[in-house]
């Protein structure tokens, strides 16, 4: 695995580059599709939902089309049918999603919302903030990619709110948790947000940059991603 993204010093400001591969995997891993539909199943009502607007627009049959896909009468029904969580953005706000894999937030919590909200949690967001308005104007004219990364105990695809953490006792309990995230326009008013979640042993990618990286960050984001504990634990031993 290339680890270009990792950068040091870390900055949570928005890093992207212009995309032009295929937007989901044509041969989703049944080991996805299985767990979207058991975290559907658990807790349907935050993770999927759409607003008045997403349907009366009829947004997901132009979303379907740009998949190269079936009409389907939900986002949701969609979104069990491809590896990547799914979101549509329209006019600057949040009007369909359906996020099995959350990292710690509810996502229909966010419906009708604008950038600036959705980024309002991340630490040190200022320039997230600042750029919320012309990022959205920027998704809806080009197909970009970025990456967002961890290190966590929780093995799981899914980071729910409720999802308990794991206690930290050796390198063989960190996860790498990894999303490549891809935005492409759907209209002139209308982008479309996808993420594909991955989740390794840490021992498998393990470099020296992703210590370097995390040595870099604030103390306001490494409480955000709960790294203060594993942040003490990697600088223990010896590599």
């Amino acid at each position: 695995m290339h680890l270009d993204f990792i950068k040091t010093p870390f900055t949570n400001n928005p890093s992207m580059q212009k995309y032009s591969g295929d937007l989901i995997n044509k041969l989703p891993r049944s080991k996805y599709i299985e767990e979207k539909i058991n975290q559907i199943s658990l807790r349907e009502s935050e993770l999927c939902g759409e607003t008045e607007l997403f349907q009366n627009l009829q947004l997901l049959d132009k979303v379907s089309t740009l998949l190269e896909m079936e009409k389907f009468n939900t986002l949701k029904d969609l979104s069990t049918e491809i590896e990547e969580d799914i979101a549509v953005m329209h006019k600057g706000k949040l009007e369909a999603i359906s996020f099995c894999f959350p990292s710690g937030w509810i996502p229909t919590e966010a419906l009708g919302q604008d950038f600036a909200f959705l980024h309002e949690p991340v630490a040190d967001n200022d320039l997230l903030i600042k750029s919320s308005q012309k990022l959205s104007k920027y998704m809806c004219n080009y197909t970009i990619q970025r990456w967002v990364w961890n290190v966590t105990t929780i093995e799981d695809l899914s980071n729910h709110p409720t999802i308990s953490r794991p206690e930290l006792s050796s390198f063989d309990d960190l996860y790498f948790r990894l999303e490549t995230q891809i935005s492409a326009p759907v209209d002139e008013d209308t982008s479309l947000f996808l993420v594909l979640v991955e989740v390794f042993t840490l021992n498998e990618v393990w470099n020296s940059s992703i210590l370097k990286s995390i040595n870099s960050m604030s103390e306001s984001v490494l409480e955000y991603k709960n790294l203060i504990e594993i942040k003490k634990y990697l600088n223990s031993l010896k590599f």
